[in-house]
């Protein structure tokens, strides 16, 4: 072999030395930077995106200085014990987004092992108060002589069709048509599209003995004319924040809870979703689920009626033929 074919081997053993080397040294800081762009390319919603982006500031946080090749399981379960029991949620999904880091890590060649496979995700149970039907009755009173009159609109709105506060927030006019109130939820779940339901102007809630029709025509006479059917007095859209905002409002001013437990805005579609149930609507449908399972999820009132006995119903006699 002459000088120039070694001299080649040389510098082709040098490269892939120098390769492995820059490899072994991709800390997960700034393999981060790289796994965002991944997260982008896989068109998730703004909303998605930022909220990924929030876990990753967690996984940057606790492990950014390690090399991705040197990070170990017990290194990922010590780091998020100070966390935990109070915010195991936020564990979950932070182990989660490390978890899908390290497998993109492995599809691009730059580990072989996930160590993240061998980490156990902390049990979570839910905490948070479900909202009584008693609460909402007070809160609606409380709105009632509020300045804001959009206030008592929302909580109408959102016992009446069970919709997320971002619907809610974008429910326009124009979206009632040929008897119905057409919902598009901006929630895709991997879609190009949210579930669509179309909820009849004549569905009455009998806990509150009010048609959708009615609740709309207060909604549109609450303030000026405006593209939403929630806007302020002078007719512009009221921000999301704010719908969560004054709710919170509301629940404080009827109802003392303890810190973390108290019951979000969200809690209202569960409670549309337990009222409905009673009133024999197909509440799946209603939030626009494809799984019953998570319809379910709604439906439970955790422990809110433990205390009462369940009767058993007499099967209906016929008569034979």
């Amino acid at each position: 072999m002459d000088k120039v074919a070694i001299q080649a081997l040389i510098d082709n053993l040098t490269k892939q030395l120098n390769d492995v080397q820059e490899v072994a040294e991709v800390t997960i800081s700034s393999w981060s930077t790289d796994y965002l762009s991944i997260l982008h390319d896989r068109n998730y919603n703004p909303q998605t995106i930022k909220n990924r982006r929030a876990n990753l500031k967690h996984v940057v946080r606790l492990w950014g200085s390690h090399t991705l090749k040197s990070l170990k399981p017990y290194q990922i379960t010590q780091a998020v014990k100070p966390m935990l029991p109070g915010k195991a949620s936020t564990v979950r999904r932070v182990i989660s987004e490390l978890r899908d880091m390290y497998s993109e890590a492995i599809a691009n060649g730059i580990v072989d092992v996930n160590p993240v496979l061998h980490v156990k995700l902390p049990a979570y149970k839910v905490t948070r108060r479900r909202l009584t039907i008693e609460t909402w009755y007070a809160m609606i009173e409380y709105a009632s002589a509020h300045p804001q009159r959009w206030v008592r609109c929302m909580l109408l709105l959102a016992l009446i069709t069970g919709q997320r506060r971002s619907d809610l927030a974008k429910m326009q006019e124009s979206d009632v048509r040929d008897g119905y109130l057409h919902v598009e939820q901006q929630k895709q779940a991997g879609k190009g599209y949210g579930a669509r339901v179309a909820i009849p102007l004549a569905l009455v809630l009998p806990s509150i003995g009010m048609s959708l029709a009615e609740v709309l025509e207060e909604c549109w006479a609450s303030a000026n004319a405006g593209s939403t059917m929630l806007r302020k007095r002078n007719g512009k859209p009221i921000e999301v924040s704010s719908l969560s905002a004054r709710f919170n409002e509301c629940l404080r001013a009827v109802e003392e809870y303890e810190q973390y437990l108290s019951p979000s805005l969200h809690e209202v579609r569960a409670l549309a979703a337990r009222e409905f149930d009673k009133a024999g609507i197909n509440v799946q449908i209603l939030l626009g689920h494809k799984h019953a399972v998570m319809t379910d999820l709604y439906k439970d009132d955790r422990g809110l009626t433990a205390h009462v006995f369940k009767q058993v119903a007499l099967p209906m006699h016929t008569n034979g033929a």
